[in-house]
Order: C-alpha cells, then sequence, then structure tokens
C-alpha cells in the first residue's frame, strides 16, 4: 500500500469516519474511493490521488489549528432567561421569553435544561404541527408517540399531572394555534411550567390578529422581553475565549453590535484569521473578520 493510502487509512481509523462519510467530502463515488484502495480502480487514479492529497493537507491543517470551542458562558441574556424559567419552574406558571435572533435565547435555556434534568426541550420549527408536537410530548414522557392527537393529549396530561415538570418550547413563534392552545390546556389540567421562547412575533401569535386569543394570552403569568447584550458581557466572554487579549474586547464589542451570535463567530473567526497569520488578535483582525461575516 502507497504512503499517501496508509496515512488516508490512518486518518480515517483515528477521526471515525466511515467511507460513505469521506466520499461526500471527496465529491467522488463510494465505490471509487473503494477501488482505489484496493488498487482496483480502473478510472481517472490520478483525479482521486490529488482530492485525497487535498482531504489530508486539510486534515493537518485543522490539527496545526484546531477550531476554539466555545462553552456556555453565562450573561444578562442567560441570567434573566434563567430567572423566568425558574418562576415557570418552581410556580407551574405559562411564560414567555422573546427577543430577536442572535441574542443568546437557545444557548440559555439549553443551559437551563442541562441543569435540570425533569426539564422537557423541544425545538419547534416551520413544519410543525399539534400532532407533530404532542406526539414528540408523548415520547418526552416515556410513551411510543403514537396515537390520535386527543389521546396524545389525554396521556402527557395524565403523565405530566403534578409532577412539577417544566416543558420549554423554542421556536415557539412557528407553532400553530391549535398547539399553543393544547399546551395551554396542558398548562392547566396537569399544573406543569410551560415557557415559550422565540421572536418578537411570538407575543402576537398569542394575542391574534384582532385579540380573538384572548384565553390563551390571558394565561401567560410572566414575560421577559430580551434586549442585546451589554457591554459587560461582551468584556467577560472575551476574557476567558482570549485571556491575553490586552483589551480587545472593545473593538469586539463594537464590531458584534450586541449580538451574541455575531459575537461567537467573531472571535472563532478572528482566532482562526491571526492562526493562520501567525499572528495575535488585534482591533485590525477583528475588523477584517467582521467583514465575512454577514449577519
Amino acid at each position: 500500500m502507497s504512503d499517501l493510502k496508509q496515512e488516508f487509512k490512518k486518518v480515517m481509523e483515528e477521526r471515525g469516519l466511515s467511507l460513505s462519510a469521506v466520499s461526500r467530502s471527496l465529491g467522488i463515488s463510494t465505490a471509487a474511493i473503494s477501488q482505489w484502495q484496493s488498487n482496483t480502480y480502473t478510472g481517472n487514479v490520478a483525479k482521486i490521488d490529488a482530492a485525497v492529497k487535498s482531504f489530508l493537507e486539510r486534515h493537518r491543517e485543522r490539527l496545526k489549528t484546531p477550531k476554539k470551542v466555545i462553552k456556555f458562558i453565562p450573561t444578562s441574556i442567560s441570567e434573566r432567561v434563567f430567572e423566568i424559567g425558574r418562576i415557570c419552574h418552581l410556580d407551574e406558571e405559562l411564560g414567555v421569553v422573546y427577543g430577536n435572533a442572535g441574542i443568546g435565547k437557545t444557548e440559555a435555556i439549553k443551559q437551563y435544561a442541562r441543569m435540570n434534568s425533569d426539564v422537557i426541550f423541544i425545538e419547534s420549527d416551520l413544519g410543525v404541527t399539534a400532532k407533530i408536537l404532542f406526539s414528540e410530548l408523548h415520547k418526552r414522557v416515556g410513551l411510543d408517540g403514537r396515537g390520535c392527537l386527543h389521546d396524545l393529549f389525554e396521556d402527557v396530561v395524565s403523565r405530566l399531572k403534578e409532577s412539577g415538570r417544566l416543558i420549554i418550547i423554542d421556536e415557539a413563534e412557528h407553532l400553530p394555534y391549535r398547539a399553543l392552545e393544547l399546551l395551554r390546556r396542558v398548562y392547566d389540567k396537569a399544573s406543569v411550567g410551560v415557557l415559550l421562547v422565540g421572536m418578537p412575533r411570538l407575543i402576537a401569535n398569542l394575542r391574534g390578529r384582532r385579540g380573538e386569543y384572548a384565553q390563551l394570552y390571558s394565561r401567560v403569568g410572566i414575560a421577559g422581553k430580551l434586549d442585546s447584550f451589554r457591554v459587560e458581557d461582551t468584556q467577560r466572554i472575551v476574557a476567558l475565549v482570549l485571556p491575553s487579549s490586552n483589551g480587545v474586547w472593545k473593538s469586539f464589542h463594537e464590531e458584534s453590535c450586541g449580538n451574541a451570535r455575531r459575537l461567537f463567530k467573531l472571535l472563532q473567526r478572528s482566532v482562526r484569521v491571526a492562526e493562520i497569520n501567525e499572528m495575535p488578535v488585534t482591533p485590525e483582525v477583528i475588523r477584517e473578520a467582521a467583514k465575512m461575516l454577514i449577519i
């Protein structure tokens, strides 16, 4: 076996990559790569050699400048989310947390769910229906997720009644009215906390266009609007990610515009640019990295 094939095999084993995964990465069929490895390929061998060499070069570069993984860092946003989540959890309230995209809502509620094992955390999406939502809730309370909507609802209520658990639904602005109304009924009948998290239009969805959903909206016991990152949030995060950053947090705050998602992407991109160019993270590097972001 050639040195190229040996290195390729070793990297696949080290990274736990399947042949199909590598095939998708290279844009070459699994059969062709398999035949190339066994020296039975009769097609354009040079093309596969070049693709594998490029794949291995990217692997070596990743090892040299690994992506910095930024773990959860408490902020004023997460503190507010935790406060509202705790009230919903302990007082069995129906609560709402809303704010613009990228300010850290999802990371905060995920962290709250990690910290509290009795939380049921579900991420909604554009295609969710009441049946899909309650099928998932059915599974989360230890059942099979099968049955008509009425039976799913009754089973969920029965399992959750007086359990003290908290249901958190992220991107709840995607939920249709029927799903929201049934969640309200779970809150009423099972006496458990429900926290809906989403974009500002979630509030409008709960009210209805003409205020016709008063029965639903009136149940909301606590609501919190989340605003931008504070200066001290940016300062704390940059200090933890780049402890020797020497005051560049000011540039990060200016370029991130108080948006958590933009800040974390800007941190990762700035570190990558600095590593590639073998230089420290400076205000100039941050400004150049910011030009690569569109959020």
